[in-house]
């Protein structure tokens, strides 16, 4: 993905040293862990830069900004053609996903499939099974697509790598679900010549398990109940209603699921 770059305290070709991973959240800032910019003196570091950026180049950190938590936001003059970019806040125990990014600072960026373990109730952070390495500080993690947390440490002793949510990023960004994003382009977008039958279907495929299930099972009992009933009189409600339902279901099973963490 060219939104992850490598992040450098110092000139890379001049005695600069490889520290970390960011990445871009849009056209001017990245995001990386705050411990990958500091010095132990807990103070940023005077020179930092950017390489693997999409045009290619070596690019001088602007201005950083500490979060409370360990990331930090990074600012660029120049504006970057960047890959869209959408973010999660549904990172839970028994979660797949991915993290990405540069463990050193020659090879190519990588991609590494994880399995969420465990979760720090009073730090609000979450464990993956297996532990990176600390070239990989800083790296986004990935849910379904969407970036859901950035790798904070790595303990090598008890194979555990930490990860923040990304709600806990202290500037602003935009958490719509993707379920949202696609009803929102579903009547967006459509003609209004789109009968109200295409538009339902198209609102349901972010429930289209629980949606045929359901809708199924009304019409076998409306035929069941009364054999002689034409179909055509009731679909529209039968849709409505299972519709309704469906999505009534999705939403108390993130609820459970939530509820679990």
């Amino acid at each position: 993905m060219k939104n992850i770059v490598r992040v450098w305290i110092g000139d890379p070709y001049n005695e600069g040293h490889f520290n970390g991973t960011a990445f871009f959240i849009d056209a001017h800032t990245l995001v990386t862990a705050k411990h990958v910019v500091l010095n132990r003196d807990n103070e940023v570091y005077p020179n930092i830069y950017l390489t693997n950026t999409p045009d290619g180049g070596l690019t001088p950190i602007h201005e950083v900004i500490l979060c409370e938590r360990d990331m930090a936001v990074l600012k660029v003059k120049n504006a970057f053609d960047i890959e869209a970019v959408s973010f999660s806040d549904e990172l839970g125990i028994g979660e797949n996903v991915n993290v990405e990014g540069y463990y050193d600072n020659s090879s190519s960026q990588k991609s590494y499939a994880n399995r969420v373990s465990g979760y720090q109730n009073g730090e609000h952070t979450y464990e993956l099974q297996n532990h990176l390495t600390h070239g990989l500080s800083g790296s986004p993690v990935f849910l379904n697509g969407d970036i859901c947390g950035v790798t904070k440490a790595i303990n090598s002793v008890k194979n555990i790598t930490y990860v923040i949510p990304i709600s806990e990023l202290c500037v602003k960004i935009d958490m719509v679900s993707k379920e949202k994003e696609e009803l929102k382009e579903v009547y967006d977008d459509a003609p209004f010549s789109l009968g109200i039958l295409k538009k339902i279907f198209n609102s349901v495929s972010v429930v289209s398990i629980p949606f045929v299930v359901i809708l199924i099972v009304f019409i076998l009992l409306l035929k069941w109940l009364f054999p002689h009933l034409e179909l055509t009189d009731t679909i529209y409600a039968l849709i409505f209603v299972a519709f309704v339902l469906a999505k009534l279901f999705n939403y108390l099973m993130r609820k459970f699921k939530k509820d679990k963490k």
